[in-house]
Formats: C-alpha cells, sequence, structure tokens
C-alpha cells in the first residue's frame, strides 16, 4: 500500500510540473526595502490643465497634482524622473486603476523609479539612488506589460525592462531582438527580428571585461505583446530566474557584474523608440515565503495550492534541494514527508481539497484526504529508518 502511494503521488507531480508552475511573488515588508507602483489614477478625470495628452514637464512629467496622471509610488518607493509622453490609460490588469502609456516614436520614452522603505524618501532619486535590496534574501520584482508596436518599427530602440544594482548597473535588460541599433549601445536595438514585431531578448551575465555587451543573450520565443514579468533574486546561491507569465525563461543565472543590490528600475526607453509600452501592478518586496513562511507553501504566495504540488513533484526524489524545491522539512531530499506537510497544510482553495485536485488531474479516487497522506508520511519516515 505504501508503494502504490508514492508511485501514485510521483505520477501525479511529474505529470503535473507544467500546469502547476508558477513563479514566486513579492510581499512590501515594512522591515524591508521595496516599489509599489498601482498606477491608480483616473484616465477620464477632467481638470483645468490636467488633459490627458497636455504636456508635462522635462524629467518630472508625473510630478503634477492631476489626478489622471498619478504615477506615484505608494507607500513604497520613490520616482525618479520619466519622459513627458507618458499618460494613464485604461489597464487590462487591473479594474481599479490605470497604467501608463507612451505614444509615438518621439514621446515614448522611460519611467524611473529607486526602491525605498515604507514611507521613506530615496538619498536621491533623480540620481537613482534608493535604499538598495538586501542580497541575504530573497527579492522579487513583477511588472504587468502590454507592447503596440507601431508600424515601420524596424530600427526602434525597444527597451522594456532593466533593473538596476546600486553598485553594479545594468543586472539584465529586456531589449527589441533584432541586431539593428538606434545608437552605438546594444541596449537599444529594434524589436523587429527575422521579419516579426514584438520580439524581444534578454540580455544578462557578466560582460566581459572591456565589452559594453553581455556574455549571453536568449531570444524570448514568439511575438511578446502582453503578459507578466517577475525577476527572483535567490539569496541561496546568489542567482536569479526570469519568468514569463508562467513559463521559466532563464534559471540559475548572474546578473551582468554579479552585483544584486536592487535599488533602481527602468520601465522603457532606451533611445529612439518606436513602440507603445502599457505598464500596470509594478511591485518590488521580499519574496512572500521570506515574510510569512507556510509550510509547503513552495511559491512563496500565501497558501498551499496546486502550484506547491507542482512544484513538490518536480523536483520528487531529488537531492540538494531548497525549501522552494518543494523540500519542507529541510532534510535535503523532496519526499514522501515533504508531502505529508503539504497535505496537512493544504489551504483548500475554492473549496478543492487535495484528493479532489488530484482527481481532477484523471487519478484514481482513492487517494487518502490530507490529514492521512500526512499520517502515513510520518509512518513512512518511521519504517525507514527502523529498516
Amino acid at each position: 500500500m505504501h508503494r502504490q502511494i508514492i508511485l501514485l503521488s510521483v505520477l501525479v507531480f511529474s505529470s503535473e510540473i507544467i500546469v502547476f508552475a508558477a513563479p514566486p511573488v513579492p510581499a512590501l515588508d515594512p522591515n524591508e526595502p521595496g516599489l509599489h507602483v498601482p498606477y491608480t489614477g483616473d484616465p477620464d478625470t477632467i481638470e483645468d490643465g490636467c488633459v490627458q495628452d497636455g504636456p508635462r514637464h522635462p524629467t518630472l512629467g508625473y510630478l503634477n497634482e492631476c489626478e489622471n496622471w498619478d504615477f506615484l509610488p505608494v507607500d513604497y518607493g520613490d520616482n525618479g524622473w520619466s519622459d513627458d509622453g507618458y499618460f494613464l490609460t485604461a489597464s487590462p490588469f487591473s479594474q481599479a486603476g490605470a497604467a501608463c502609456l507612451g505614444e509615438g516614436k518621439d514621446l515614448c520614452g522611460a519611467m524611473r523609479y529607486t526602491t525605498t522603505f515604507k514611507d521613506t524618501p530615496a538619498p536621491d532619486a533623480i540620481a537613482n539612488q534608493g535604499h538598495p535590496m538586501r542580497t541575504d534574501i530573497d527579492w522579487v520584482f513583477s511588472v504587468d506589460f502590454t507592447v503596440d508596436t507601431a508600424p515601420g518599427d524596424t530600427f526602434g530602440g525597444d527597451k522594456l525592462i532593466e533593473p538596476i544594482s546600486q553598485t553594479g548597473g545594468d543586472m539584465l535588460t529586456i531589449t527589441g531582438a533584432s541586431d539593428k541599433r538606434a545608437s552605438n549601445s546594444p541596449r537599444t536595438t529594434g524589436s523587429f527580428f527575422n521579419g516579426e514585431p514584438n520580439r524581444y531578448k534578454v540580455r544578462y551575465g557578466p560582460a566581459p571585461e572591456g565589452s559594453n555587451g553581455p556574455s549571453q543573450e536568449f531570444i524570448i520565443p514568439g511575438q511578446l505583446s502582453q503578459g507578466s514579468i517577475t525577476l527572483h533574486y535567490k539569496a541561496s546561491n546568489q542567482r536569479l530566474d526570469l519568468w514569463l507569465d508562467d513559463t521559466k525563461l532563464i534559471a540559475d543565472f548572474e546578473s551582468y557584474n554579479g552585483h544584486y543590490d536592487l535599488d533602481f528600475i527602468q520601465l522603457a526607453g532606451g533611445g529612439t523608440t518606436f513602440e507603445n509600452v502599457l505598464f500596470d501592478n509594478v511591485l518590488v518586496g521580499v519574496r512572500a515565503e521570506n515574510v510569512l513562511p507556510i509550510p509547503g507553501d513552495a511559491n512563496g504566495d500565501g497558501v498551499v495550492d496546486v502550484a506547491d504540488l507542482g512544484i513538490l513533484g518536480a523536483n520528487f526524489g531529488m537531492t540538494d534541494v531548497v525549501f522552494d524545491d518543494g523540500d519542507f522539512n529541510g532534510d535535503n531530499v523532496v519526499d514522501v514527508a515533504d508531502l505529508g506537510i503539504l497535505g496537512a497544510n493544504w489551504s483548500a482553495a475554492e473549496g478543492l481539497s487535495l484528493s479532489q485536485a488530484l482527481r481532477s488531474a484523471g487519478f484514481s479516487p482513492l487517494i487518502p484526504e490530507p490529514a492521512t497522506v500526512a499520517v502515513l508520511a510520518v509512518g513512512l519516515v518511521c519504517l525507514v529508518r527502523r529498516r
């Protein structure tokens, strides 16, 4: 019976890895720096001198009192500067807010924000000096985006995001995939690639000495028009994971120069650019699991559910693992004992029990409930130790 349960668990987990995988979630902790830009302005507000496409200050375009131009961070973070082509428009990502949009080749530029402690100004936000994220604890940066490339964009410098370290400069850049550049910098390449618009690449890894370019580039598959980007810094090995929606694009990679004390985010910009870029829900925080650790919550989103089940299954039987791989008891292996911990802390989101989750995947209904799984796990561990 014990062997059947273990075999069933392995089959379920190995079958559901792709479906249930999800990126970690950032959490704002009053004891740590962070950044929160929800873009909560009203794009339909009509005020004197506050028309949506009205003029902006050349470098401080969003520092004004117009409700429909609210690009400011909330509680966490400080504003650097923006080019003058941004305004608020309805967002596909949030019902209660709006998002930042640039329009036209002469208007769409950059927006910059620095991380800070809660309700604390940055040392010098205009000079891109904030309160850096700690490197001895996991942090996560996430942002939602939509790209609308204008016709004829073949040489525009299309940069999406650029997280920057206080001590080391660029950590990585997501920019156009073309080798045709709007300037001498590889950070301003166009987004037309092999005849397709909306093609982007990731530039990462340490640059060769004396070189302005990266040692590695990754072409993102397919046309990139809308989604969520998540960057996860892992203190355990001082490496980064990059996610697009629920797909991990690159795992365990280095920043350009080995520095990870993030304190500055640039959105879009990077040269003459032709695309319209909409951003929403900009967040930088510590990994949620580091704020409120929950046994069984592998991805740190605050609930123990099918996403965590998939992560545990993907690493079942593996050694040299950590908590976010499914090693919930810290014994350096993902096994049935960790399955028991997950089952005992199952969050039953939307009333779904663990056995129901397994049944929904097409497996036998003769699967023990979480409490039974926990008891079996303890029993199996004791049996192994006795033998």
